[in-house]
């Protein structure tokens, strides 16, 4: 997954269950993302965008600072994967 369509998608998650705009929130991630799929690759961005819109659902207000550190965690686990080799 490109960051560009995790934006995306977080942003349908934010839409579906806070009373705000995902659009607005959701780029706030976009650095957090592109981190990530320099570091890793598409499958790292899926699992952090799966992640962020999981708290998101549960209705969470992921801060960048958390985004960030659930993004390392998913490049910790990358690493120990097949992805990181």
């Amino acid at each position: 997954m490109e960051p560009a369509e995790a934006v995306r998608q977080l942003e349908y998650a934010i839409d579906a269950s806070l009373d705000e705009t995902g659009q607005r929130a959701a780029a706030g991630y976009r650095p957090t993302f592109e981190r990530v799929a320099e570091r890793a690759d598409g499958a790292a961005v899926y699992d952090l965008a799966c992640d962020l819109a999981d708290e998101v659902v549960a209705g969470n207000r992921v801060t960048p600072a958390e985004a960030d550190a659930t993004a390392e965690r998913v490049l910790d686990d990358w690493a120990y994967t097949d992805g990181g080799e």
